[in-house]
């Protein structure tokens, strides 16, 4: 699948996480499909808009990444969760792993471990 065809939803309370993303994601020419600013949204829009990669954010306010990851793996069983976060606690990372993301990255994140992780889970969508 080219990177022009791959959907990408972006889910993140934090602005400058989300722009930083999108900017990433569009120079590397992936389509950047949606923006959500928390899980409730964010689980509106993949059920809406079926992208193929959810970029998820562990801890937002109203609805978490976490609490809504079980209801995304039901309802968008065919989309790639990576998770962004900045937890480096162990055990919320055992968890979120336990229910079937397809990675993470831990923030502060770099250009480059963006554009890895996402081209590794985009190879796996081609198989």
């Amino acid at each position: 699948m080219d990177k022009q065809n791959v959907k990408i939803l972006l889910v993140d309370d934090n602005d400058v996480t989300r722009e930083v993303l999108r900017v990433i994601l569009r120079s590397e020419g992936y389509n950047v499909v949606g923006e959500a600013t928390d899980g409730g949204t964010g689980l509106d829009m993949a059920i809406k808009l079926r992208p193929h990669v959810i970029m998820l954010d562990v801890v937002m306010p109203k609805v978490s990444g976490k609490d809504i990851l079980p209801r995304l793996r039901e309802l968008v069983p065919d989309a790639c969760v990576l998770m962004v976060t900045a937890s480096k606690d162990q055990e919320t990372i055992s968890e979120v792993v336990k229910t079937g993301i397809h990675g993470y990255i831990l923030k502060p994140f770099n250009a480059q471990k963006i554009i890895d992780t996402v081209a590794a889970v985009v190879a796996k969508i081609n198989k």
